[in-house]
């Protein structure tokens, strides 16, 4: 676990020693989620029941639907929002695989702190790998349902899930372990990182960001590019095309609102920079997509 400066968005959470998971929480969110980019101290699945929007999680942005899942490890801050103006229902768990499959199952699998980095995919496509997808889910529901023996299905579904997870990833894989520098350089980016996510739409500068950050414009580039891997402007620009991206394959609305929505003023800008993120026209984006 990284080192956390004071007032850090941190969500630790207590759990039974006999049965390290959480409650279930499921909830419904718009664009605006009223919940800030934030860390747990405890393995993260969840899965979506309805709606679409993106998933932000450290520096990667991931549009997704209804049916999709998503795993997340303690390394990682992220938040979710819906498409602007919609409104999306998710199911999240926390657990600790470790102590929950202790005495049944031992490898190299039970360590998840190698989901993450920019490498790792951290969102399940549903329609592509609908085996995880459907674990996330099983697990969800049977904390929902409460069943007779539904703590060993629980352990029996998330043994599985694990094992799914190490077909997913390759072993060859660079391990990526040191995903925040040291001093939580990445957490005294977390309220620009906030406020990104809630405004992307509108003009954000860079020198509103310092301030939030209560540093320089200078220092805060530097930070922030050597923090997340890209300039400020980027990040912000990726984070408005993948909302513009899951906005054309999870909707029906017409391309020049969908520019709009996302912060575009001019629909040539918005298909240029499309094209350079994606390799194709946001129309045919959406036939491939949809």
């Amino acid at each position: 676990m990284p080192r956390l400066p004071e007032g850090s968005r941190f969500a630790p959470h207590e759990v039974p020693a006999e049965f390290p998971v959480t409650e279930p929480d499921f909830n419904r969110r718009g664009d605006h989620p009223g919940t800030a980019p934030h860390l747990h101290d405890l393995f993260e699945i969840g899965y979506c029941y309805d709606g679409s929007g993106v998933f932000i999680i450290a520096d990667k942005v991931f549009p997704f639907k209804a049916g999709d899942a998503v795993v997340i490890n303690t390394r990682e801050v992220h938040v979710a929002r819906a498409d602007p103006g919609g409104t999306t229902g998710w199911g999240f768990v926390n657990l600790d695989p470790v102590r929950l499959l202790a005495e049944r199952a031992t490898g190299d699998w039970l360590d998840t702190s190698r989901y993450c980095g920019s490498g790792f995919r951290n969102r399940i496509d549903g329609g592509r790998e609908p085996e995880i997808a459907l674990c996330i889910k099983m697990i969800l529901e049977e904390l929902r349902r409460r069943d007779g023996g539904y703590r060993d299905m629980v352990r029996a579904l998330v043994w599985r899930l694990l094992l799914l997870l190490e077909r997913r990833e390759p072993r060859n894989r660079e391990p990526e372990s040191e995903v925040y520098p040291e001093g939580g350089d990445f957490l005294r980016l977390m309220p620009a990182l906030d406020y990104i996510s809630a405004h992307c739409r509108e003009p954000i500068e860079v020198a509103g960001l310092a301030r939030r950050c209560f540093m320089s414009p200078a220092n805060f580039r530097r930070l922030f590019a050597r923090t997340m891997g890209c300039p400020a402007k980027s990040y912000i620009i990726n984070l408005r095309l993948n909302t513009a991206a899951a906005l054309l394959a999870n909707s029906v609305r017409p391309v020049l609102e969908i520019a709009r929505i996302c912060g575009y003023g001019s629909l040539p800008n918005f298909n240029r920079q499309f094209r350079a993120r994606f390799g194709c026209t946001p129309l045919h984006y959406r036939r491939r997509n949809r």
